[in-house]
């Protein structure tokens, strides 16, 4: 027989910060502990803890928070299912107290269907972590995002994470819980007001990666940055108030696994193997978010200047604090509108690069920064682009656009598909067009998957 021993995976206390782990096996017991202070979602919450039996034999204590309707959500998923075993015994109290839930979850677990079920497991956040999915790596994998029944996501969300701290927010490992919020995102069409509320509670939880209330702290010296009214206006990705949104870093930062050329080693892969022959002395970095590209760049080129800029000051404070923990010296990051450049000189980069940033605007934004890339390289620089593909079959591009804005108009208040302004970029920016009518030459776009080319073009 293999022996039992007991570990606590827990700790939460008022202000401190809470990565709750992903824990796997069996319930042997569970209990009702606390009524706690409201959670993300401003709602009273109960404390469960719980005793799983591991694969290993060993029996581990884990903890979850669920509120009232949840409970009740609960009950009425027991009496709807249960069919070969009776469960009528099992009555959820009518005044709901820490004493009468927990008198509940005892004859619950009385009953061994119900803690072998599934429901249960998904009410106490356990058995699913959501990690083998890849989201947009490939089609396949981005059909299980897509058709719930390809995918099991959990009935109830999981524990969210707590962050006390910036950093803490940029060195934790993705949650459950936030996988199962990329998901959920993905599969909100029908419901997306209760979707962006529940999406925008979380976020607002998170870390806003605050500066001086004019932004100074991360402009060039003596650059104001204008904003573009469609940046605050019509947000990509449902980010609840857009990039401008400090709470939204987090959640931006962990794209890094669901976004090809977010992955660190695959920007590498690449850009070693397009430009590794190169040996550029001024590298621009243009929508760095919170800096992949930009220090996927400068370990490459390690005796180049690589000057990252993005519109939204909270993602450059955050990029400026993860660069002191990666100890990178060759990168300055700013927040700057690429759509003017001025305080930086003509004909003075060797390459410039972006990734997944010109669709996500609209068309006469894009020409703009089109314009302002062609001027700042020197003749024979290289621009590089990883972005979503230029579809060039008009069926198909709009086919392509409908499946990505839900068919709904940007400039149209109410709700936004996960990418507004495709549309923009495929029927108005016609990227390899544009490049070409911009002066650039050798245009060139590379098919790597159904989400996105890699664009190059020379001065």
């Amino acid at each position: 027989m293999i022996p039992l021993l007991l570990v606590s995976v827990f700790s939460l206390a008022s202000g401190e910060t809470y990565i709750p782990p992903y824990l796997e096996g069996e319930p042997v017991s569970m209990q009702v502990i606390s009524l706690d202070p409201p959670d993300y979602r401003g709602q009273q919450v109960f404390r469960l803890e719980f005793q799983l039996q591991q694969p290993t034999g060993q029996l581990v204590t884990g903890m979850i928070h669920r509120s009232a309707e949840e409970f009740i959500q609960f009950n009425s998923m027991l009496h709807s299912r249960w069919i070969f075993d009776s469960v009528a015994d099992v009555v959820l109290p009518e005044v709901m107290t820490v004493e009468s839930l927990d008198k509940y979850l005892q004859l619950a677990a009385s009953h061994a269907s119900v803690l072998k079920s599934t429901e249960l497991h998904d009410f106490l956040g356990i058995n699913w972590s959501g990690s083998d999915l890849t989201f947009m790596s490939n089609l396949t994998d981005f059909m299980k995002i897509v058709i719930p029944a390809l995918y099991r996501s959990p009935e109830f969300p999981p524990e969210p994470p707590v962050f006390d701290t910036d950093l803490d927010a940029i060195l934790a490992d993705e949650t459950p819980f936030e996988v199962y919020l990329y998901l959920n995102a993905y599969r909100a069409k029908d419901h997306i007001e209760e979707y962006l509320a529940f999406f925008n509670n979380f976020t607002n939880s998170c870390p806003s990666y605050e500066g001086l209330p004019d932004d100074s702290d991360v402009q060039p010296e003596g650059v104001t940055v204008d904003i573009p009214p469609h940046f605050n206006q019509t947000y990509v990705h449902f980010l609840p108030g857009g990039y401008l949104n400090g709470h939204t870093v987090r959640i931006s930062y962990l794209g890094r696994s669901k976004f090809n050329f977010l992955h660190e080693d695959l920007l590498e892969e690449w850009l070693v193997k397009l430009y590794g022959g190169m040996k550029p002395k001024r590298i621009m970095d243009i929508g760095t978010g919170p800096g992949f590209s930009a220090f996927v760049l400068a370990k490459i080129f390690p005796d180049a200047e690589v000057i990252a800029v993005d519109l939204a000051a909270p993602y450059i404070r955050m990029a400026r604090q993860w660069q002191v923990l990666r100890n990178v010296t060759n990168v300055q990051f700013y927040q700057a509108n690429a759509e003017d450049l001025s305080w930086l000189e003509s004909d003075s980069f060797d390459l410039i690069s972006y990734a997944y940033v010109l669709h996500e605007m609209p068309a006469e934004n894009c020409l703009r920064i089109i314009s302002e890339m062609y001027r700042l390289l020197k003749v024979g620089g290289v621009m590089n682009g990883f972005e979503v593909p230029y579809v060039e079959n008009p069926l198909m591009r709009y086919e392509f656009v409908r499946l990505n804005t839900w068919g709904y108009d940007w400039n149209t208040p109410g709700p936004q598909g996960p990418e507004p302004y495709i549309g923009e970029y495929e029927f108005g920016a016609q990227l390899t067009k544009s490049l070409d009518e911009a002066g650039f030459r050798d245009v060139n776009q590379i098919e790597y998957s159904l989400f996105e080319s890699v664009f190059q073009a020379r001065k």
